[in-house]
């Protein structure tokens, strides 16, 4: 029920216009999606810093699709942003995102759930790092740059798979993320993730297996609904993420929480 709650009052708030203070240089574009995040105020929603967050919400059968893809076909569901902000490989670029997910937001294992992604979305789509919540937590992967996806339903194994956030821990408060990144496809690329002042993943080398800059995207991707609905309900539980102080920059410093 209290998700439920959640859905209706989101659709109240602010215009995603309304962003000076959850996202900095990056270039918004709604997913191919039926919903869009909604700007939401404290003390009403949670908030990391400043007067406002961005929710995203994606209840059961909220799915949509184009003449070129079909989420709904695929057994996807989606509320999410991606950031068309050009971006080129062998430049280090700095991210930084906080993320809350709400007590009441269940994971759908054996489906997942993906809160962000630097995805390959000029090819095959493959998913080059990403953060996932799963049964276990907060779960970061890293894509192995000597494969290539060629089915988005049956997608490589990932190169790593490492909990950086175990489900305890999980619900109820930001978590705030950096990732400092040059990609490539040689041996100058870099990968770093730090979790609070924690540096919870490292990665020197390749990180490409083209040279094909991946784009940022962030909110709510649900996949492979198929396997719950045959497994466990054929209802999928609405869920509700938080995203705030969402930043791009050349810097640790250009994207530092003020």
């Amino acid at each position: 029920m209290r998700l439920r709650v959640f859905a209706i009052i989101l659709t109240c708030f602010l215009p995603l216009s309304a962003l000076a203070d959850t996202a900095e240089g990056i270039k918004i574009r709604h997913a191919n999606s039926k919903n869009k995040a909604k700007t939401v105020r404290a003390p009403e929603h949670p908030v990391r810093a400043g007067s406002k967050a961005l929710a995203f919400v994606v209840a059961n059968g909220q799915c949509a699709g184009n003449r070129n893809y079909n989420d709904c076909k695929g057994q996807r569901e989606r509320s999410e942003i991606s950031d068309e902000k050009a971006i080129k490989t062998e430049r280090e670029q700095w991210y930084a995102f906080s993320v809350m997910v709400p007590k009441g937001t269940p994971h759908i294992d054996p489906s997942g759930t993906i809160l962000a992604q630097f995805q390959d979305s000029k090819g095959s789509g493959e998913i080059t790092l990403g953060f996932e919540m799963w049964r276990e937590g907060l779960i970061l992967v890293q894509d192995d740059p000597r494969t290539q996806q060629s089915d988005d339903r049956a997608p490589p194994k990932p190169m790593v798979i490492k909990t950086v956030i175990p489900n305890s821990r999980l619900r109820g408060r930001w978590h705030d993320f950096r990732v400092r990144a040059v990609w490539s496809a040689k041996d100058s690329g870099v990968i770093q993730v730090w979790l609070g002042d924690k540096l919870v993943h490292q990665h020197q080398g390749r990180n490409l297996n083209r040279n094909v800059a991946p784009k940022f995207k962030f909110g709510l991707y649900r996949t492979g609904l198929d396997k719950y609905r045959a497994r466990v309900n054929p209802t999928v539980p609405t869920q509700v993420i938080y995203f705030d102080e969402v930043r791009r920059g050349p810097s640790a410093a250009s994207v530092a929480i003020p």
